[in-house]
């Protein structure tokens, strides 16, 4: 009997050491992925998918009309965050995955809830109807980064479009302008990426613009780029046959020389003691991480258009909206005026008063390399 005993100890014993030396140190199973090891596909237990916010400094909005699933990195490594239903929001913390670093960048993939039901609950990357990037900091309590699931993925995943990214940059695929909404993020050097997107009804094709991530490794700060030319866009029509479909091939800057940019970078630093919002007229600016709020005593990074030449866009409708209801107009001489590729210290003080500083513009970066986590490196 006790000999029996033993050996049922001792499988028992096995199989648990098994399972841990296939998980990262102090990460704990997750329930949900099925074992897929070497396959490019991970299964899912669609039952067990928590559709339940929690606290953390990721939130995705789901603009799309079906419920999604949301993972870190490339689908097949089994990183699953979650759940989001049709046009709902939530939160995830990240801090649940197992990051080899306390702050870094990363790609989330979202794919279709229903589509397991379709493909015997397995996904792989051809599945992915949204990708876009975070830049984490763990060590700081209040970052946030806001993402927004393009509202017009085709849900029936019939209507495609292909993008190669041929650059060493993350490239963000924005929609209608280089400063558009963001319907796609490609890691480096990726090609024929399927983007799932229904066609416009009036038969007119799609124009996509092109801007370039470079994140620095130092601070972890974004940095948003385009050629020298300032025209990196390609026009297509969304079909579901392959032969119809010309890939749009997207080359980047050319070294850094080829580098130049389209916007100029606010950074806000709040020393006010009250939140603030930044306007452009009647429009509500988001920061880099898609945060349209700057609490006190944080700061964050604005871009905003500059495209009216090296002179710089004049600006006269600038405002800082107070969380009690008083608004500063941004109209002390001398005047506003933002050129492209240039930073700017926008600094509120205690009292409400403000100073506005140029400081000098981005002139080159030294090194492109993007470290992102979890397969796209």
């Amino acid at each position: 009997m006790k000999k029996k005993l033993f050996w049922i100890l001792a499988i028992i014993m096995a199989t648990v050491s098994m399972m841990m030396g296939c998980l990262a140190p102090g990460t704990q199973s997750n329930p949900v992925i099925k074992t897929d090891a070497g396959q490019n596909y991970a299964s899912i237990d669609t039952k067990s998918v928590s559709f339940e916010t929690e606290a953390g400094s990721l939130t995705i909005n789901n603009q799309a009309s079906f419920d999604v699933i949301v993972f870190a990195g490339r689908v097949e490594n089994g990183n699953m965050l979650g759940g989001i239903r049709a046009l709902g929001s939530r939160s995830f913390d990240l801090a649940k995955l197992p990051l080899p670093q306390k702050q870094g960048c990363l790609l989330i993939r979202v794919t279709s809830f229903e589509a397991y039901n379709k493909k015997n609950f397995r996904v792989t990357e051809e599945d992915v109807i949204y990708t876009g990037l975070v830049v984490y900091d763990l060590n700081d309590s209040g970052d946030r980064t806001n993402l927004n699931i393009f509202r017009g993925v085709d849900q029936t995943q019939s209507s495609f479009v292909y993008a190669t990214n041929d650059s060493q940059y993350v490239l963000e695929l924005r929609l209608g302008s280089p400063t558009g909404e963001k319907i796609a993020t490609l890691p480096p050097h990726l090609e024929n990426k399927k983007i799932w997107i229904a066609p416009l009804p009036d038969g007119i094709p799609y124009r996509f613009y092109a801007t370039y991530v470079y994140i620095d490794p130092k601070t972890n700060e974004i940095t948003s780029i385009v050629p020298d030319s300032k025209k990196d866009s390609d026009m297509a029509y969304p079909d579901f046959d392959n032969s119809n479909i010309t890939p749009m091939v997207f080359k980047g800057p050319e070294g850094s020389v080829g580098i130049g940019y389209n916007v100029s970078f606010v950074r806000l630093v709040n020393g006010s003691p009250e939140g603030i919002q930044f306007y452009n007229a009647a429009t509500m600016l988001p920061d880099q991480k898609g945060i349209r709020f700057t609490a006190s005593g944080r700061q964050a990074t604005y871009e905003l258009n500059s495209e009216s030449g090296e002179d710089g866009q004049l600006y006269t409708s600038l405002i800082l909206q107070f969380t009690k209801g008083d608004r500063l107009t941004l109209d002390a001489p001398p005047p506003i005026i933002l050129k492209p590729g240039y930073m700017y210290d926008l600094n509120v003080a205690q009292d409400y008063t403000y100073s506005f500083v140029e400081r000098g513009r981005k002139s080159r970066l030294d090194d492109a390399r993007i470290n992102l986590l979890f397969g796209d490196s």
